[in-house]
């Protein structure tokens, strides 16, 4: 034997050891070179072969381990094993050797004894096939062992159990684990045999041993239907267990079972078995019988199962239940459901268990079960979103508990959504119990609840937010007052904490807020308020030290009402005015200011235009008395002169004091009639003086259709055309102003009229074509100075229009002139006949007439007594009213011609007293402009004014109307 890399020290150590040692080369057939004495006389002398291939070892298949064993001639051994460790080592070393014994295991003739029984089949695999089957499985299942060796054994498994056995085959060899199952396996006569198995997985290999087990089987399947068919019976009802030979048509049955359903007599034996007859004979091709039928007054079920007998014969072995006691149960209960089914609500009825017991119809159309599968309430979390809250609700019923209605929102497949009601009750029978839920659609219940609650909230929050506080006060039939509601914000307004507020019900509390000077006010105010059961509206002050005054203003308004029991309630409100009451005084104090500005404006005004009309009035005066005098050619010249200075004079006074009325809202327009076509020839006669003065030719284009009457206010149209006119006259110079008046239509009895003022003057820029219309305002202050004029005119006339419901509008281009142009309606007086007029328009002789001038001015007594005298009238002048009072009680007066302001008594005195004495027509003269004296002569027992400086035209017209007027004549 070779000796490589053995140190001879251990040599004999290694040699006498009781453990078995040996060595073998690294390279095929990896001989063994040494082997100590206790591996000789186990294995060594025995081995043919010295090498690991001899002893049926594959080394390969042990490199990653450190132990292995070997089986050598029917005895098993095991050896610790250590591979190469270096290029310098070229062995395997197996050291530790020793054999295994196991006590009590057969000896081999034993175990081949074994292998060689009949009764069970036992078989060694590898992988999925077998490597050895015992001789057993010829009687067993027919086959020769080497029939089955070597070959996949799936067919011979029965389909039913084929997967079964598949799966449990894959967990064994998985895990290395025993295994038992029973399978169907056929045999070589093709008839399928129960085997019970059981089978051991190694790492490759598996152990089988399997026993066939059809009749204990058989058996025990015959004796599993018998009980079956017991307790169905007994589930049912009483029961009667029979054997029923078909062949011979024979029964066995317990006679003293058949009496206790009433079956007692032979003839009603006989009756019964008949039926049991028929049934079998219907039955002949099928092995199990399940049928109910009626007999007599009673109703059966049968159950039958068709068994092989011992002689080969067809045997049925069955149980005769009576279940008349059932069926009127079933009945009543069908009963039931239909109650349930006709109710007006979704009904859904479970078990004890679990189980849906019945459901209706309408259950069914609300739940759209139609979409999807409900099998139980947990389905029904396919539907509600709060799937765990309605899980718990139905846990709770489980133990008994009736609990309050679940509500939730259900969402359907097609999209629709409700909000559900759910209520549950229980119902408790002597085998089970019943939980019964009825579903109700309380979708708009619901809405409306969310509703209500969002208004309320809205309600409670606006009572909070709104400024001030609200309250609730009740009087009751004991004239006890209390506040049955104060919100929040009644703290701010009394200047009480919210903790105040819950002890504040008295209104004795509130009263000792209120200034001692206010409370009578509030007391009175809410007194009348119940009487009169009108709103209550007060304001008063509240005491508050935080403010300087001590107080704060509060307003407080309520509505009353009378409820069923006879008691007051005021719904109302308080709210802090203290701001508002401080800007109404600072307004006050405003308007005060204001006021005290325009009566010195007013003032000014009144004694500008006083101061200017007295001489102006003597030198009007004066002029028309020249002119009466036949005056040469220049003399009327220089006289025309002055008049047209005076006019203008008199037309910025005029101006002045109709910017003052239409200012204080006092200018108003009168609806009188009038002909159209003759006032406007009127003005433009009045203007041509004007016309030839400033070399410009002055045309009228007039609609023949104008010659109507019609009713406005003529003195304000003559106005704004003359306003017009003068101004187009004033900025043009040798050139033309055309004025046009034409007729654009009728509808009903107005008709209305475009008017329109055109010149060849100097024009209007367009960046001042609306300055011209601003109070005082012209384009440029070169105008003042060259034109003249108080910048009024314009502005007076688009107020007048405005007035009188029309609006004038301007086109110019600078160098080219101006259009002033607009439309006004005109209400067509129904007597459109003129008048007849004699002497100058009155049809009476005023030669004769005699008048009294009361008159303080000496001045304007001389040029009014000229201007009389140059009419022909004969007149009596007193300096003051008070003589002209005692005038008329002396002498009689066609006409009196009273100054407004006199030393002694003043015109309106004098005008009152004289009108207490006799009817004698009275005409106004004063240089006044205040608007209280025009406003008080208007209102007065006045019959006529005539404004100073006086027009001796206008007021010899005064004159002929008043006079006329009394006498009616007119």
């Amino acid at each position: 034997m070779k000796e490589k890399g053995i140190n001879s020290t251990f040599k004999k150590l290694i040699f006498e050891s009781s453990e078995m040692v040996f060595l073998a080369d690294d390279t095929y057939p990896y001989s063994i070179f040494y082997s100590n004495e206790s591996f000789e006389e186990s294995i060594g002398s025995n081995l043919n072969d010295k090498s690991l291939i001899g002893l049926g070892l594959d080394i390969s298949n042990y490199i990653f381990k450190e132990e292995l064993q070997l089986v050598h001639d029917g005895r098993e051994f095991s050896f610790r094993l250590e591979l190469p460790q270096d290029a310098g080592t070229n062995y395997f070393l197996f050291y530790k050797g020793k054999e295994l014994k196991a006590k009590g295991l057969p000896s081999g003739p034993e175990i081949q004894q074994f292998f060689k029984r009949q009764l069970d089949l036992l078989a060694v695999g590898k992988h999925d096939y077998l490597t050895y089957l015992n001789p057993a499985v010829l009687p067993v299942l027919g086959y020769h062992a080497e029939e089955l060796l070597q070959g996949d054994l799936c067919y011979l498994i029965h389909p039913d159990d084929l997967t079964r056995v598949r799966k449990i085959w894959k967990k064994g060899k998985a895990q290395q684990m025993e295994t038992f199952f029973h399978a169907k396996i056929k045999g070589k006569d093709g008839r399928f045999r129960y085997l019970e198995f059981s089978v051991q997985f190694s790492e490759n290999n598996f152990n089988l041993i399997a026993r066939d087990v059809s009749e204990s089987l058989a058996e025990k399947e015959a004796i599993k239907k018998e009980l079956e068919l017991q307790q169905k019976a007994a589930i049912h009802g009483p029961a009667v267990a029979f054997h029923f030979d078909a062949t011979e048509h024979k029964i066995d049955w317990d006679k003293k079972s058949l009496s206790k359903f009433g079956i007692s007599s032979k003839k009603d034996r006989k009756s019964l078995l008949e039926k049991i007859k028929s049934i079998s004979e219907e039955s002949i091709n099928i092995d199990k019988v399940e049928k109910k039928f009626a007999w007599g007054q009673r109703f059966f079920s049968l159950l039958m199962n068709k068994e092989e007998g011992a002689d080969g014969k067809d045997l049925w072995v069955g149980a005769l239940i009576d279940e008349t006691s059932q069926k009127l149960l079933e009945d009543e209960k069908d009963l039931f459901k239909s109650f349930l089914e006709l109710s007006a609500e979704p009904i859904l009825v479970v078990k004890g268990d679990g189980d849906f017991f019945f459901q209706n119809q309408i259950f069914s159309n609300l739940l759209h079960t139609e979409d999807f599968e409900i099998k139980s309430l947990d389905d029904l979390c396919q539907v509600f979103e709060e799937c765990s809250l309605l899980q718990s609700w139905f846990a709770s019923h489980q133990d008994g508990n009736e609990i309050k209605p679940w509500l939730g929102e259900a969402s359907f497949p097609n999209g629709k959504s409700v909000v559900l009601e759910l209520s549950c009750k229980l119902h408790q029978t002597a085998k089970d119990s019943y939980r019964i839920y009825s579903f109700k659609d309380v979708t708009e219940k619901s809405s409306l609840e969310k509703t209500l609650e969002e208004s309320s909230n809205f309600l409670i929050n606006l009572t909070e937010q709104v400024p001030g506080g609200l309250y609730q006060l009740v009087l009751d039939q004991n004239g006890k007052m209390n506040f049955s509601f104060l919100s929040k914000g009644i703290s701010s307004v009394l200047g009480i904490s919210e903790s105040e507020i819950e002890e504040f019900n008295d209104i004795t509390s509130a009263l000792t807020k209120v200034h001692t000077k206010d409370i009578p006010n509030l007391v009175m105010s809410t007194v009348a308020s119940a009487r009169k059961l009108e709103p209550w509206q007060c304001q008063f002050r509240v005491r508050d030290e935080k403010e300087p005054s001590g107080f704060r203003w509060v307003m407080g308004a309520a509505r009353p009402q009378v409820l069923e029991n006879g008691d007051m309630v005021w719904y109302g409100y308080l709210t802090d005015i203290s701001n508002q009451k401080e800007f109404e005084s600072k307004l006050d104090d405003a308007r005060q200011t204001a006021e005290k500005a325009s009566q010195i404006k007013s003032d000014f005004l009144s004694m500008i235009s006083h101061e200017l009309r007295t001489p102006l009035n003597a030198i009007s005066g004066s002029v028309y008395s020249l002119k009466q005098e036949n005056p040469t050619d220049s003399q009327l010249n220089t006289l025309q002169t002055i008049s047209f200075a005076v006019d203008n004079l008199i037309i910025m006074i005029n101006d002045l004091l109709d910017f003052q009325k239409i200012e204080a809202g006092k200018l108003s327009i009168e609806n009188a009639p009038f002909h159209l076509s003759e006032t406007i020839n009127q003005v433009l006669k009045g203007l041509a003086f004007h016309a030839r003065d400033s070399k410009n030719q002055l045309n009228l284009d007039i609609d023949p259709n104008l010659n109507v009457i019609v009713k406005s206010d003529k003195t304000r149209l003559s106005q704004i055309l003359n306003n017009l006119i003068t101004n187009a006259l004033k900025f043009t110079h040798e050139g033309q102003v055309d004025v046009r008046a034409k007729f654009l239509g009728q509808k009903g009895d107005r008709i209305k009229i475009h008017f329109e003022v055109q010149d060849t003057g100097v024009g209007i820029a367009k960046e001042h074509q609306e300055r011209i219309f601003n109070d005082f305002d012209q384009v440029k202050p070169s105008f003042n100075s060259k034109y003249g004029g108080t910048g009024l005119g314009l502005s007076i006339t688009r107020r007048l229009l405005k007035l009188m419901g029309s609006n004038i509008s301007l086109e110019s281009e600078v160098g080219k002139g101006s259009v002033f142009y607009f439309d006004m309606e005109f209400e067509l007086d129904q007597d459109q006949t003129p008048k007849g007029v004699i002497l100058n328009g009155f049809n009476r002789d005023f030669s004769t007439l005699h008048l009294l001038m009361a008159e303080d001015n000496d001045v304007n007594a001389l040029v009014l007594g000229k201007i009389i005298k140059k009419w022909g009238y004969t007149y009596d002048r007193v300096p003051n009213g008070s003589l002209a009072v005692d005038a008329v009680q002396s002498k009689n007066y066609d006409c009196i011609l009273m100054d407004i302001q006199m030393p002694v008594m003043d015109g309106f005195e004098a005008t009152e007293r004289i009108k207490a004495i006799k009817d004698i027509p009275i005409i106004a003269l004063t240089a006044a402009a205040k608007l209280e004296i025009m406003e008080r002569i208007e209102s007065s027992g006045f019959d006529g004014f005539v404004a100073k400086p006086i027009d001796a035209a206008e007021l010899l017209k005064a004159i002929k109307e008043v006079v006329s007027a009394k006498s009616h004549q007119f």
